[in-house]
């Protein structure tokens, strides 16, 4: 059926309408009584004509008010009952615009726009059973038309009538052929109706009937998979794989099946292919790592997997960060933390909004105890992140360890009133805050910050090691610190410095010989030669009457370095300075 445009019909139904009007009243003799209705008439004809305008250019009120009048002077005016119908509607006036519907329907049954119309309104009303009626006769008088078996099967699947829904879509495909539309709204109601077997049966026909077809072969694939026929979904895939080999999804398909299949040198291979093809995007490529990679323990060889899928990555998107991150990631794993920190660094050369690369990276310059680059990396993640609280804490450290001790307090403390609802790093900040206002000689400020990063965690060995250390000292609260270095013992006790803390603080209550048995222990425990663990040492044989080996010890420690400013007179003397 031929249909043509609402405006072209109704512009020649008023040109008709008008002409016929005036044949009656030019060509025919008109008797005296009815010259009024002629003329009410030709002012009908009138006010259409003037709503019709006024639509058109937009002022529907203007439109409403000509098409009502046309209306008073002809109430079997059905031309202005739909149009008015329309305007009704667009303001909400529902039931007035289908009781418009139905007299025009009425008084021109013929007529399919007003058939439509009065079908369109049934629909919004949520009057199913009426709107797929109109459609049903619709179609009686057109039998071929595609547009109506449409809406008489919409009309059906509203009611959840989903056999006479099938039937007529049926109808349609026996008229048009295989059709993409009407196999997946088939398989939504086979779905719907439990016959899942039903469903893929009308993607294979619409597979079969378009054997080129990427996306039918893809679908396919994708049931079968969901359904457990995982070999017809390999065949799918190898078809997809023929009729487009540059298709990356596909291989990320495939690698999928040959993952589920156990095949896990198969599915990296997929894998790789995929991720060489820059045409599928990085999002979606780093989602799939997530998959393959999220939640496992990093064995060595998924490690290697994942750092040479980073470098493919860096090649296919050379300007994305993604690849370097991950190639970081993974080369810390594998302490190789030069190379992560380079990568890192590329990482955010390229983007530096990701404040988890900076994280990586700070820890990356900590790990190689590079506290120059700590402090300069530091810094700049706090110009672009000002209100996280680790690079504040990172920047105090580095200042610290170059002994910028008032630049370093300020950095800690402003980083500490960021910490919000993370204990753990909380503690952090105390600790290294009651480290710098030691070595400020604000002893008082010094141990109020560590006594309240023991409150926050009462077990933490650095800190009851760190404390008590820095009051044996000074010798003041002693049997405090005997505590806290017997307590950092319990919890590390093969740690060479809180042996040497524990060792100390009994050298400064007089306990000599405990001092002795325990300084001992930390050098047996020491990976590495340390001048202070020798100056100790030789502190405490000195103390017990061995000065010959106290003298030998302080020579030691002097070789080491990192030593009190006594000990060059203990050696030239041969005595004890404190």
């Amino acid at each position: 059926m031929i249909k043509k445009t609402l405006l072209l019909g109704f512009l020649v139904a008023c040109m008709l309408y008008e002409t016929e009007l005036y044949a009656q009243d030019t060509l025919r003799p008109t008797p005296v009584d009815t010259t009024t209705s002629v003329g009410a008439k030709r002012r009908n004809v009138v006010y259409f004509t003037d709503g019709l305008r006024e639509r058109l250019a937009g002022n529907d009120q203007k439109a409403l008010s000509s098409y009502e009048k046309a209306l008073q002077l002809d109430p079997d005016d059905h031309a202005s009952m739909y149009e008015l119908s329309e305007l009704y509607a667009r303001q909400g006036r529902i039931d007035e615009a289908r009781k418009l519907m139905q007299k025009a329907v009425q008084l021109n049954p013929d007529n399919d726009w007003y058939q439509i119309r009065l079908a369109q309104i049934y629909k919004y009303e949520g009057n199913y059973a009426d709107y797929g009626e109109i459609y049903r006769k619709l179609l009686q008088k057109h039998p071929g038309d595609t547009d109506y078996f449409g809406e008489l099967s919409s009309a059906l699947l509203l009611q959840e009538k989903y056999d006479e829904a099938l039937v007529v879509f049926n109808e349609i495909e026996n008229q048009i052929g295989v059709n993409e539309m009407i196999s997946l709204q088939k398989q939504q109601i086979y779905n719907t109706i439990g016959k899942p077997r039903k469903a893929i049966e009308e993607i294979e026909k619409l597979a079969a009937a378009y054997p080129y077809e990427v996306r039918y072969q893809a679908m396919l694939a994708e049931l079968y998979m969901n359904s457990g026929a995982k070999q017809k979904a390999f065949t799918a895939y190898k078809n997809i794989e023929t009729l487009d080999p540059e298709d990356p999804y596909v291989h990320i398909s495939l690698s999928d099946y040959y993952r589920q299949q156990g095949d896990l040198d198969n599915a990296y291979n997929e894998l790789k292919q995929a991720f060489e093809n820059p045409e599928l995007d990085i999002e979606t490529k780093m989602q799939v790592l997530s998959i393959w990679f999220g939640g496992k323990q990093m064995t060595n060889d998924l490690t290697d997997k994942a750092g040479e899928l980073g470098r493919i990555l860096i090649k296919a998107h050379p300007d994305s960060p993604y690849g370097y991150q991950l190639l970081g990631d993974m080369l810390q794993n594998k302490e190789d933390l030069a190379g992560a920190r380079s990568a890192f660094e590329n990482a955010l050369s390229i983007d530096s909004s990701s404040y988890a690369v900076w994280e990586s990276l700070l820890f990356t310059d900590i790990n190689l105890n590079d506290f120059t680059q700590l402090e300069n990396h530091s810094e700049r993640a706090i110009s672009l992140f000002p209100e996280q609280p680790l690079p504040y804490l990172f920047s105090g450290l580095a200042k610290y360890q170059r002994e910028a001790n008032a630049d370093a307090l300020k950095r800690l403390e402003t980083g500490q009133k960021l910490v919000v609802g993370n204990d753990r790093l909380l503690a952090e900040f105390y600790n290294y805050l009651g480290e710098v206002q030691d070595k400020l000689g604000n002893h008082a400020a010094s141990d109020q910050a560590y006594d309240k990063a023991l409150l926050i965690n009462p077990d933490n060995s650095v800190v009851l090691n760190n404390y008590a250390y820095y009051l044996s000292l000074r010798g003041e609260q002693l049997e405090k610190a005997l505590k806290m270095a017997a307590k950092a013992v319990e919890l590390d006790p093969e740690n060479a410095s809180n042996l040497d803390t524990y060792a100390w603080v009994f050298y400064k209550l007089g306990r000599y010989d405990d001092a002795l048995r325990w300084i001992e222990k930390a050098l047996s425990l020491s990976k590495s030669d340390n001048g202070t663990l020798y100056e100790h040492y030789g502190d405490i044989l000195y103390q017990l009457g061995r000065k010959e080996e106290a003298l030998n010890n302080w020579k030691k420690a002097k070789e080491e370095g990192d030593v009190s400013d006594l000990l060059d007179k203990k050696i030239k003397e041969g005595k004890l300075y404190e």
